[in-house]
């Protein structure tokens, strides 16, 4: 059967839409060797745009190597994942991988483990006696494989804001940023889920990234691309939805990427042959239904201020949070404490500040909110 909509990974292909302009500008930076900030809500369709771009840049015999550094909580584990990356990525055989390991990274002992993990079943080992001096080999691994084959090298790493979390993250930004920036045939694609995370670390002039390269911002796919794409799904298994009625998913979940191809999902299961308002209705239920779980799991640990405000900004309030009005209407407390509550919210991801208006990151979260 074939793909009607994708949602929770990466989408591909026909199940691509859009990120016309931001596609051009990436695949520009690419080839250009400019360095790229993507930054974004989480499942806007970051991970995807860096990946369709990959598959569609004019290779010139540059290398692509994508690196997801989520799991990592020291420089030492970022460095393994990145190192991993690199190596695997670059070589096209295992010899040439065990090669590179051993002339470039010579004061480093590289073990090699099978994992039962199919997907990924060759795992590397560094063995790091030296930090600094090991970290600095594995973070000039892809200039002297670069120089090696005579190459450019385009490193991608997913999740970067992480690095933020580190103990001691100024000093080892500091690191990453001397030695990435005297890498003639390297570029850098950095991007990540968390947005205010990822605009502390580049937009910030006392931050070691700052002005490291180019931030592209993702914007809300328009409904124009929606209504062309939803209505070709929709038609391509005999079944027909309006224009206002696709309106309608885009609104309620604010044009959220992911959750438009979720809730169209939900849509189209509920539907027969010609979608109704009541097929939309049981479709926003079972959105919120299947995330239920995951926003008691957000939301435990906050304060009775952050819950107050979180649904503030659920209502419909975007700014104006520590007037007298709000304040007395959401019980925020006084000023102050509704300043220190929205930086709280700012800090865990889960409202993003856009043109000086405070959304929520998760547009569903906000519908369980207000039930």
């Amino acid at each position: 059967m074939d793909q009607v909509f994708t949602f929770g990974k990466p989408v591909d292909d026909e199940m691509f839409t859009d990120r016309e302009a931001e596609s051009v500008r990436l695949k520009a930076n690419f080839e250009s060797g400019i360095n790229t900030f993507i930054i974004s809500p989480r499942r806007w369709g970051k991970t995807s745009l860096v990946k369709k771009v990959i598959r569609e840049s004019d290779k010139n015999g540059a290398i692509y190597v994508f690196a997801d550094v989520f799991k990592t909580k020291t420089p030492y584990e970022f460095c393994e994942t990145l190192g991993n990356a690199i190596l695997k990525q670059t070589s096209s055989a295992f010899e040439e991988l065990v090669s590179n390991a051993q002339k470039l990274l010579g004061r480093i002992h590289v073990g090699v483990n099978l994992s039962p993990d199919q997907a990924n079943p060759l795992k590397l080992r560094f063995g790091i006696e030296d930090d600094h001096k090991s970290i600095e080999d594995i973070l000039m691994l892809p200039q002297r494989i670069a120089e090696k084959k005579k190459t450019a090298i385009v490193v991608c790493i997913d999740e970067f804001q992480q690095i933020a979390d580190y103990e001691d993250s100024l000093t080892f930004q500091k690191e990453l940023r001397t030695i990435w920036q005297h890498q003639s045939n390297v570029s850098y694609c950095l991007f990540g889920s968390k947005r205010h995370m990822m605009e502390g670390l580049f937009d910030d002039e006392t931050k070691p990234f700052y002005k490291f390269g180019d931030i592209l911002y993702l914007k809300r796919i328009p409904l124009s691309y929606w209504i062309a794409f939803i209505s070709k799904r929709f038609s391509s298994a005999g079944k027909t939805i309006t224009d206002e009625q696709i309106e309608r998913i885009c609104t309620t979940v604010d044009y959220h990427s992911s959750y438009v191809q979720q809730l169209s999902w939900y849509v189209y299961l509920f539907s027969d042959k010609k979608v109704t308002e009541e097929d939309i209705d049981k479709g926003i239920k079972e959105l919120i239904d299947q995330n239920t779980a995951l926003f008691e799991s957000r939301t435990e640990g906050l304060s009775p201020l952050q819950m107050r405000m979180l649904l503030a900004v659920s209502e419909g309030i975007h700014d104006g949070f520590s007037s007298s009005g709000v304040i007395k209407k959401y019980k925020l407390g006084s000023s102050a404490a509704a300043i220190a509550t929205k930086k709280a919210l700012l800090e865990k991801g889960l409202v993003f500040n856009e043109d000086k208006r405070i959304q929520l990151s998760d547009p569903v979260l906000g519908l369980w909110m207000i039930l």
